[in-house]
Formats: structure tokens, C-alpha cells, sequence
């Protein structure tokens, strides 16, 4: 594990989204720290306390109380800035690149209390019936003609189907505007859905192809099967793989679609050409003509929101607060000129809008004002 992971095992520890194998990765790492290649350092604070405060949330499996978080937390970025340079605080890009001096951010509101999104679904059969995610609990959901649904745990369900025959029936998984879910499908394909997207998909792939459907944006891990190409279908564009790891943002808010190639190979395809993609590779859609074009991919930033954080990469304001809005389920109104509103930074996605938005506030070059889930920004 690199530093670099590390950090982010940890701020999920925080967030309470870690799963039982990260925890123990975590607490590995946490034992090797001292290894040559990663020695600890004056700026991370007293080893020892640290050590001791990690294990002990990790034992335990608790959400720290808040002036905890926020201790641990300070320490720990700013190890995590000193080994890995990781950018936790936003940098402001100008057009002229003069380095300003921030001023001190304008008071949010003070009872401002929109909190992050969460693990919130609905299901959607194929008799037409649904069932809300959100709320059911853990064990089997329903059996519908030998079909059966399981929630294994908050946020992730799969599907079973054991009925061997050749009928094909569809269902869709939708997040609203503040949520987030995971599915694991008949074949063993594993999707991440983020917040305001859907995935539509057979209940079992009985032909020779794996098909489904999807819009907003979703993550796939495809459960390799040479005999039956799996294929995703957004916006008049269809992705063919294998076996493989990518990302699809196909919001129809955003100019253009893109599709994030993490391992394996994909092959993008519209009524204008296609693309194969290697590693590391990026298609980018304009959506009003269809045009495709490729590009070298920034993985952290494209699956940043899988790992539990918004990451921007010289990202101009307004698809940021798109960003924001979809999560924390606010409206976004904008005062004066926003031109040469650019950001950088990493920060996660499960802290109060608030906090994200002070972070922002630090470059002094941009404000917000919230009352109630309106949202304005100002210069």
C-alpha cells in the first residue's frame, strides 16, 4: 500500500464507509509505517499516539466524536502532504497565474445543516413494482420467479438467479440526487452508482452478449466471460469490454460524456466512429454531435468520487457546484462574473457542505451563501 492509500483507508475509516478487508489493510500498513521507503515523520506527529488512536477506532469500529476527527485529521494531512503531496486545500488557478494572498472567508450560515448524500436507492422489477434501499435492511429482499434479491450489506445488493430459463426480464437501480449505491450483478459484475444515475439490466445474461443501460454516472468492475462481451448503452454511445475496470459519466447536465479506462480494454462506439482504449486512457463524447476523442486520463480524479472524495483538476466553478449539488440535493444560483474561477483540491465528500465550502472559501477568491438548500455563489 502506498501513503497515498493509506490516507484515503482512512478518511473512509472516518466517514464509516470502510469495508471489513480495508480495515485490515489499514491496520497493516499502520504496523509497517516505519518500513525504509515510508519512515515516519516530525510532521506527522507522536507515532506512538497515532498508532494507538487508529487502532483503537479500527478495533473497535466507531466513528470518532468530532474533536477527535479533527485532531487526528490535522495531523495526518499534514504527514500526508509532507510524503505523498497530497492537496487536501483548494489552489486557485488565475488567468494572469499571480500568486494572491487569501482573505478571510465570508461566514456560512451558522445553522446551515445539508449533510452529505448517502446509501439511498430504488429498485425498480420487472412487474413494475420497487423497493426503497435505503431502508430495507440487510438479508434477503424479495424472491420473484426464482429470482432472488439480497442486500448483503448498507449500500450493496445482488442478485441471484437460479431458474435456468430462457426468459429475460429487466430491472433498474436509480439514486436520487443525494445518493449512492452499489449492485452486484448475475454474472459477478460489480457497479457503483453515484448520486442522480440509474442502471438498467436483466435479472440474468441469457443471450450472447451481456447488456444494460445506464445514465449519470457509474462505476464498473466486469466479471470477465470471453463467450459473452459485456456492453453498456448511455446516450446513443456503447462501451464493449471483457473483462475489465472503467468509469462512464454520461450526465446529461455536462457537455460531454466520458469513459475512464482503468485496466483492461474498452472499445467506445457511436454512430461517428469508435475508440479503443488502453490503461489510463480517457474518450471524451461531445455529446451534440457525437464526436469522440481520447486523451491521457487523470484516474484519481475521474474515481475520486468511488473512494469517497471530490477531486478537481483545474475544474472551473460551475462543474464543481454541479458536483456539489447532485451529492448534498442543493439548488445553485450564481452573482457576478464566475470567468477565471478555477480550482484544484481533493476533499471528502462526507463532511457537512459547510466545511466544503469553507475550504473553497480559503482561496479568497470566491463566496458562497446558503438559506436553507438554496445555494449562491458570489466573487
Amino acid at each position: 500500500m502506498t501513503p497515498r492509500e493509506f490516507f484515503l483507508l482512512y478518511e473512509k475509516l472516518i466517514s464509516g464507509t470502510i469495508t471489513a478487508d480495508e480495515k485490515q489493510r489499514l491496520l497493516e500498513y499502520t504496523d509497517q509505517i516505519e518500513a525504509e521507503e515510508h519512515p515516519w515523520q516530525a510532521e506527522m506527529g507522536d507515532k506512538t499516539e497515532i498508532e494507538n488512536e487508529i487502532h483503537a477506532l479500527l478495533e473497535k469500529e466507531i466513528r470518532p466524536k468530532k474533536r477527535t476527527k479533527i485532531r487526528i485529521l490535522t495531523t495526518i494531512l499534514t504527514a500526508a502532504a509532507a510524503v505523498t503531496g497530497l492537496v487536501i486545500l483548494f489552489s486557485s488557478i488565475y488567468k494572469n497565474n499571480s500568486k494572491l494572498q487569501p482573505a478571510a472567508p465570508k461566514t456560512l450560515a451558522s445553522n446551515n445543516k445539508v449533510t452529505p448524500g448517502s446509501n439511498k436507492a430504488i429498485l425498480t422489477l420487472a412487474d413494475g413494482s420497487t423497493i426503497t434501499l435505503d431502508s430495507a435492511s440487510a438479508g434477503s429482499l424479495t424472491t420473484r420467479n426464482g429470482v432472488t434479491i439480497k442486500q448483503v450489506q448498507n449500500g450493496l445488493i445482488e442478485y441471484n438467479d437460479r431458474t435456468g430459463t430462457n426468459a429475460t426480464s429487466w430491472s433498474t437501480i436509480s439514486t436520487p440526487t443525494g445518493g449512492q449505491y452499489q449492485i452486484v450483478l448475475e454474472d459477478g459484475t460489480k457497479a457503483w452508482l453515484n448520486a442522480t444515475s440509474s442502471l438498467k439490466f436483466p435479472t440474468t445474461f441469457r443471450n450472447n452478449e451481456r447488456l444494460v443501460e445506464i445514465s449519470g454516472e457509474v462505476y464498473f468492475e466486469i466479471a470477465k466471460d470471453d463467450s459473452k462481451p459485456f456492453k453498456v448503452n448511455f446516450n446513443g454511445n456503447t462501451i464493449t469490454v471483457l473483462g475489465t475496470h472503467f468509469n462512464v459519466m454520461a450526465y446529461k447536465d455536462e457537455a460531454k460524456s466520458k469513459v475512464t479506462l482503468i485496466q483492461g480494454a474498452v472499445k467506445v462506439n457511436n454512430r461517428s466512429g469508435e475508440q479503443l482504449l488502453k490503461p489510463g486512457m480517457q474518450a471524451q463524447i461531445t455529446d451534440s454531435i457525437s464526436q469522440i476523442t481520447t486523451c491521457k486520463a487523470n484516474l484519481e480524479e475521474a474515481i475520486a468520487w468511488k473512494n469517497g472524495y471530490f477531486t478537481f483538476d483545474h475544474e472551473n466553478i460551475q462543474s464543481i457546484m454541479r458536483k456539489l449539488a447532485r451529492w448534498y440535493d442543493v439548488r445553485v444560483n450564481y452573482q457576478g462574473d464566475m470567468n477565471g474561477k478555477i480550482f484544484s483540491g481533493t476533499i471528502s465528500r462526507f463532511d457537512n457542505i459547510s466545511e466544503v465550502l469553507s475550504m473553497i472559501e480559503l482561496t479568497g477568491t470566491i463566496h458562497f451563501k446558503i438559506q436553507g438548500r438554496e445555494l449562491t455563489v458570489l466573487p
